[in-house]
C-alpha cells in the first residue's frame, strides 16, 4: 500500500480488469418463470453475437420482472465465415444464460430475415442500434430495422441502443443491480472467441457505471442528482404508430424494484 489513497484505489480497479474469470462460464441457475400465453414480446436485432449482452439490461429486466418474452434475432454471425458456426454455438449458450429465445435466420438476406421476424414474432418492442453507432454493421441494422418497422404498418416501439458511440439524446435510463449486471457479464463470457480477443465482459460493469453517470443528467436534466445505484444502461425510445414516427418519449428512469 502506498500513502496515496487515490493511487491505491485506481490500482485496485485496474487489478479487477485483469482478474481471471471462467471462460466459458458455468451454467447459471434458472431465475425467471416462463412467460404467460400472450405475453408482450421484445425483439432484439443483434448486429453480431454478443450485442444481446452488452445492450441487454432492458430486455433482461422485462423478461424477469415484467413477464415479457424476449427473442434475439441474430442478424449476422460476424464477417469471419470460418467462425460463424462457433459463434452460433456461443450465442445459444449466452441466450440460455439470460432466458432469451434465439432466432437464427435462414434467409439469404438480412432484410428478408427482419421482415419475416417482425411478421412471425409480432413484437411490441424492437431493440436495435442507433443511427450513429460507429460500426458499419450496426448502422446497417438500424436502417434495415427502421425499414422493416415501417413496412410492417402497425404500432411498434423502437428502442435504440448504444455501444460503439453514445446516444445523442437518450430518454430511458434502466438501472441494474449487482445480480443483473453479473448475469450480463456471465452471458457475455459465453462468447469465448470475442472476449479472448477483447475482454468486453470484464469492462462491461465500468461502461454501465459510466452510463449511470451520463444518464443521471441526460435523461433527468442538467444538474440532476443521479439515481442511487451502481450500474445502468441508456436507451432512446421512439414509437411508430403504424403510419409515422412520433416525437421521442419523455425522459424516464426505470429504477430498481419498480414496475415497468
Amino acid at each position: 500500500m502506498s500513502d496515496d489513497v487515490y493511487f491505491d484505489w485506481v490500482q485496485r480497479c485496474a487489478a479487477l480488469l485483469h482478474e481471471p474469470l471462467p471462460v466459458p462460464p458455468p451454467p447459471a441457475p434458472r431465475r425467471a418463470a416462463e412467460p404467460p400465453p400472450g405475453a408482450p414480446l421484445c425483439l432484439i436485432l443483434s448486429p453480431h453475437p454478443d450485442d444481446e449482452c452488452v445492450t441487454g439490461l432492458l430486455p433482461l429486466r422485462l423478461r424477469r420482472e415484467a413477464g415479457w418474452r424476449v427473442v434475439n434475432l441474430a442478424v449476422t454471425l460476424g464477417s469471419a465465415k470460418a467462425r460463424q458456426a462457433e459463434r452460433a454455438a456461443e450465442l445459444q449458450a449466452a441466450c440460455a444464460q439470460l432466458g432469451f429465445e434465439l432466432d437464427l435466420p435462414s434467409e439469404a438476406s438480412p432484410e428478408a430475415a427482419l421482415a419475416r421476424a417482425l411478421a412471425q414474432h409480432a413484437p411490441q418492442m424492437v431493440l436495435m442500434p442507433h443511427a450513429l453507432d460507429a460500426q458499419p454493421t450496426h448502422r446497417r441494422v438500424q436502417q434495415w430495422g427502421t425499414a422493416a418497422i415501417e413496412a410492417a404498418g402497425r404500432p411498434i416501439e423502437a428502442v435504440y441502443t448504444e455501444f460503439w458511440s453514445t446516444l445523442l439524446e437518450p430518454n430511458l435510463l434502466v438501472m441494474g443491480d449487482v445480480a443483473s449486471t453479473a448475469d450480463l457479464v456471465r452471458a457475455l463470457a459465453c462468447h469465448v472467441g470475442e472476449v479472448t480477443r477483447n475482454p468486453y465482459h470484464q469492462r462491461l460493469p465500468a461502461g454501465m457505471a459510466d452510463a449511470l453517470r451520463r444518464g443521471g443528467e441526460l435523461v433527468q436534466g442538467p444538474g440532476s442528482e443521479p439515481p442511487r445505484g451502481d450500474f445502468a444502461t441508456l436507451y432512446q425510445r421512439r414509437r411508430f404508430d403504424g403510419r409515422q414516427w412520433q416525437a421521442p418519449e419523455p425522459g424516464r428512469v426505470w429504477a430498481l424494484e419498480q414496475a415497468w
